[in-house]
């Protein structure tokens, strides 16, 4: 009886401090999900993308969905008065009217590097130049922060890196 106490003890034993790598990690997960959705190919990193106050409403459109969430929250940034950003889940910041914000008219951008996050969230590294200052978020390293909610993408948060990435 002794022994088989001492057997299953060290069954326990073993068990308890076995690797866990065969649970799934919430860093794990969170990858997993966001590969479900559709992740811009390698082929747009580096891709230049370039509008301005007066480009056509398809100049924004495009084939990948976090491309279009970028472009609308830069549309919006250009004009925020469109009735397209009525309806965008956006930082509430771009949609402020205040005189002296100097909104650009000019925005260019182009993605430098694509970073799944736990909880699902996306970090969309961006080398960006404007006319303007705006909040200093729309010249050099831009990180748009990006979340997925019933299948729809949206920029969380916007924020600039003072150094390279």
């Amino acid at each position: 009886m002794k022994n088989c106490f001492l057997f299953f003890s060290l069954i326990l034993l073993i068990s308890a401090c076995s690797d866990e790598a065969d649970t799934p990690t919430e860093t794990n997960a969170s990858f997993q999900e966001i590969q479900l959705y559709t992740l811009p190919s390698e082929e747009i990193i580096n891709q230049q993308f370039a509008f301005n106050i007066n480009s056509p409403t398809d100049a924004f459109n495009n084939k990948n969905e976090i491309l279009n969430t970028i472009n609308n929250t830069i549309r919006c940034t250009l004009s925020p008065k469109q009735n397209i950003c009525s309806n965008l889940n956006l930082p509430k910041f771009i949609l402020m009217e205040d005189e002296s914000l100097q909104r650009p008219t000019e925005m260019q951008y182009k993605i430098t590097k694509i970073k799944p996050l736990s909880g699902g969230l996306l970090h969309i590294y961006t080398q960006s130049q404007c006319n303007n200052n705006w909040f200093g978020l729309c010249q050099g390293n831009i990180i748009y922060v990006l979340e997925n909610k019933n299948n729809n993408w949206y920029v969380a948060d916007i924020f600039a890196l003072a150094t390279p990435q």
